[in-house]
This record gives C-alpha cells, sequence and structure tokens, in this order.
C-alpha cells in the first residue's frame, strides 16, 4: 500500500471515529437530559394536579367525579390536522390511602387494591405525590411509565439524530476534503524527493528539489538538496584530483621514460651523470605519493597523531635550523622570534612538518638578501605562529585558493615541489583543533593558531 492510501486510511478511521462517537454521545446526551426534563415535568404536573384533586376532594368530600375527570380526551393538532389524542391525565393514577385505584384512564383498574403488589407500592412511595387536605391525607397521585414517549416526543428525539447525522456527515465531508487536500500537500513534495533521488542516483549530482515550505518537509528538501551539493562537490573534488595527480605524474614519470628509452637505444650512456635525472626524478614522485597519502588520511579524520605538551618556541628554532643551510645557498637569513613558554598539546612532527612546509614555501618566493621571520606569540587562548618573507606576496586573485590541492598562483613555479604543501599544512593544523590563513604585508604572511596548553595553577 501507497503512502497516499495509508495516509487516507488513516484520515478515514480517525474521522468515522470521531462522528461516530459525537453522534452517540450527542445523543445519549440529549436522551439522558430529555428524560431527566421529563421526569421533572411529569413531577411538576403531578403536584399540580395533586394540588387540584384536594380541592375537588374539599368541595365534594370524596372520588365520585374523577371517573369523568379521567376520561376527559386531550387533542394535540398541528396544521390544523390531528396528530394524536390521548386521556387528559392518563399519564397518573390516584390512590386512596389503602392503596385503592379510585382514579385512571384504564377503566379496568378503579376499584383494585394494589396494596399486595409489593413493586407497584413501592413505586407509589417513592415517586407518589401526597393529596393532602387540611392536613390530612386523603390520596396520592403516582405518575405512570416514564419510559412511553408520545408521538411529539419521538418527534423531537428523531429530529434530534437527524440533526446529528446531518452534522456528522458534513464533519466527514470537511475531514474528506481536508484529508485530500493535506494528503495531497504532503504526497507531491515526497514524489519530488522520490524523482530527484532518482535522479541523484543515476548520476545527475546536479539536481535540486524546490523548496516551497518552511514544514518539516521543506526541511527535508534542503536537507536533500545540502547533500546532493555535498556529493556533487566530493564528485568534482575527486575528477579534479584524478586529473590533478595524473598531470603531477605524467611530468616525472615522462622524464623517467625518456632518459630510460634513450639509454637503452644507446642514446644516452648509462653513466651516473645520465642516471641522476631518473633518480631525481623518482624521489619527486616518492614525495607526492607520500604527500598524497598524508593529504587524504588528514582529510578523512584517519591520521594518527600523537599529541603531547611541546613548546613551540623552541620547535620553531629546530625547524628553522634546519634550513638554515638550504637558506644561506639562496641568501635569504632565517629569523626566529618567540615569545618564552608558549606550550601546546600537538603531534610535534606534523607541526613540524607545517612549519617546513610554510618554510619552504616562503623560501621559493623570497628574493636574495631578504629575511624570513618566525614568530610565535600568544593571542588570548592561543598560540600563534607566523612565517613572514619579503617576497612579492600573493596576489588578491589567489588568496582564496592559495591552500588548496596543486594550486599555484605563480605559473612559471609550476615545476617546482608537489604542489600539495600547503593544502597539507591546513589539514594537519585543522586536525590539531587549530586554523591557518595567509595575508599580504610587505610580503605574504603565513599564520596558524592552535589551542594553548593549561598550564596548573600553583595551588593545584
Amino acid at each position: 500500500m501507497s503512502f497516499r492510501w495509508k495516509l487516507l486510511s488513516a484520515f478515514a478511521v480517525v474521522a468515522l471515529l470521531a462522528v461516530g462517537g459525537g453522534y452517540f454521545l450527542t445523543t445519549r446526551a440529549v436522551r439522558e437530559r430529555f428524560d431527566a426534563f421529563r421526569e421533572q415535568n411529569l413531577q411538576l404536573a403531578g403536584q399540580e394536579f395533586a394540588a387540584a384533586l384536594a380541592q375537588i376532594w374539599e368541595s365534594t368530600g370524596g372520588w365520585e367525579h374523577l371517573r369523568s375527570l379521567f376520561a376527559t380526551t386531550a387533542v394535540i393538532v398541528r396544521e390544523r390536522t390531528v396528530i394524536y389524542q390521548r386521556p387528559a391525565f392518563g399519564q397518573f393514577t390516584v390512590l386512596d390511602p389503602e392503596y385503592r385505584v379510585v382514579g385512571c384512564a384504564n377503566e379496568g383498574m378503579v376499584g383494585q387494591c394494589l396494596a399486595d403488589d409489593p413493586r407497584y407500592r413501592e413505586i407509589a412511595d417513592r415517586y407518589g405525590i401526597p393529596i393532602v387536605v387540611n392536613g390530612v391525607r386523603v390520596g396520592t397521585v403516582v405518575p405512570l411509565d416514564i419510559a412511553a414517549f408520545t408521538p411529539l416526543e419521538r418527534d423531537f428525539l428523531r429530529s434530534i439524530q437527524r440533526a446529528a447525522l446531518v452534522a456528522g456527515g458534513m464533519a466527514l465531508l470537511a475531514a474528506a476534503v481536508l484529508a485530500l487536500l493535506l494528503v495531497a500537500q504532503l504526497s507531491r513534495p515526497l514524489a519530488r524527493l522520490i524523482h530527484a533521488t532518482s535522479r541523484l542516483a543515476s548520476g545527475d549530482l546536479a539536481h535540486r528539489v524546490a523548496v516551497r515550505t518552511r514544514d518539516e518537509i521543506g526541511r527535508l528538501a534542503q536537507a536533500f538538496n545540502r547533500m546532493a551539493a555535498a556529493l556533487e562537490n566530493s564528485e568534482n573534488a575527486r575528477r579534479t584530483l584524478l586529473a590533478d595527480v595524473a598531470h603531477e605524474l605524467r611530468t616525472p614519470l615522462a622524464v623517467v621514460r625518456g632518459n630510460l628509452e634513450g639509454m637503452i637505444d644507446g642514446v644516452f650512456p648509462l653513466t651516473p651523470e645520465a642516471l641522476a635525472p631518473v633518480y631525481d626524478q623518482t624521489l619527486h614522485l616518492a614525495e607526492l605519493v607520500e604527500d598524497l597519502r598524508t593529504l587524504t588520511l588528514a582529510e578523512s579524520g584517519h591520521l594518527p597523531l600523537v599529541p603531547e605538551p611541546t613548546d613551540l618556541g623552541e620547535l620553531a628554532q629546530a625547524v628553522a635550523e634546519g634550513l638554515r643551510p638550504t637558506a644561506a645557498e639562496d641568501g635569504v637569513t632565517i629569523e626566529v622570534r618567540a615569545e618564552p613558554g608558549i606550550r601546546a598539546r600537538v603531534d610535534p612532527r606534523r607541526i613540524r612538518q607545517v612549519l617546513g612546509n610554510l618554510l619552504d614555501n616562503a623560501l621559493r618566493y623570497s628574493p636574495p638578501g631578504g629575511t624570513i621571520t618566525v614568530a610565535v606569540s600568544r593571542v588570548g587562548a592561543e598560540a600563534h605562529v607566523a612565517v613572514r618573507d619579503q617576497g612579492p606576496g600573493v596576489a588578491p586573485e589567489d588568496l582564496p585558493h592559495v591552500f588548496e590541492r596543486f594550486y599555484r598562483g605563480d605559473k612559471s613555479r609550476s615545476g617546482e615541489g608537489t604542489g600539495l604543501g600547503l593544502a597539507i599544512a591546513r589539514e594537519l593544523v585543522q586536525a590539531h583543533g587549530g586554523r591557518i590563513w595567509v595575508e599580504n604585508d610587505r610580503g605574504a604572511v603565513f599564520t596558524f593558531s592552535l589551542p594553548l596548553l593549561e598550564e596548573p595553577s600553583p595551588s593545584d
């Protein structure tokens, strides 16, 4: 069964239960209140009848005239048509003090003594209305069969039932219309989501669902669109990565293949000098593969980290010392300015890799005679490590892309490095709960932040 029919069935069951329950409760409540009204009205009529009979007794001294009184007929007429007729006082019986019937619409009961009938005597004692003359009880008016309805009363109850049925039918009709509208309102966006999911499964990652409401269905459509956008971005990133990797591998593989083919064909001599370019390119390939592995692990959150309390100033000084000989060959000076006691809980090997990548990038763009400055400072609850060079800086159009994989703003240097250093630096910093950014200030300034290690207070 489809979702639409399930929802319609649920609405139908709820509507039928509601209307049926409403009809039952309404008619039952009306019947109970009507019975109470009839009983109370009969009691009042009985009291008035008892008062009238007391006057008759007082004036005649007996019940001889009751026969003619009970023979009186009441005729009910509506629009000149007799609806029904009945004895005017047929709903009462008059008993004398010995429980003998002295007045009744049923002539056959007059003169009967009901003292020995326990059921009738209990009714007379419970519901009877005494006829009192000068303080003496001369008889009792007993109301008869309250359950018997007159035609007018039956018509009234039937009209109440018909009104309840009509109201229930109208409620069912309104519920059906509302159910159809609501089911259509729910099923149409779900159908669009199903169609969009099929499109997505077939490879159309650019397909989106129109968001027309702000309710749960609208939020579901928004979540679907975000998922589709994420899948599209992931697919684009995958394709870009494959294209970039293929491009980066093509050059070193071409060099290796060309040199090896030349040696096999005898064009190049098999000497250490001829093998040196091949060896350099294999090192470049190994470096590229290792960088790709590190970047992939970091992006997926599976890069193993061994954090420990680390003095960032000392770590920066150690990395700078390792690169000073290379910098000296290019005529570049590396300076480290670190505030004392700045510690963070990090993996020293990975943060050393971040600093190495940033310094390598700074060396690549620093002019001869320039100075690279590494500054370690405390900013609030964070440690900031900034690497500043005196190169041309980063072009404004390149600033949003410098941390993307294989991105090189200076196309003339496209053959240097693997193009993954800054992307790896960003992922490693984020893996430590930090952030990294770049800005221009008389050169490029790459800065990353790390949470400071909270030192225990002296009282601890």
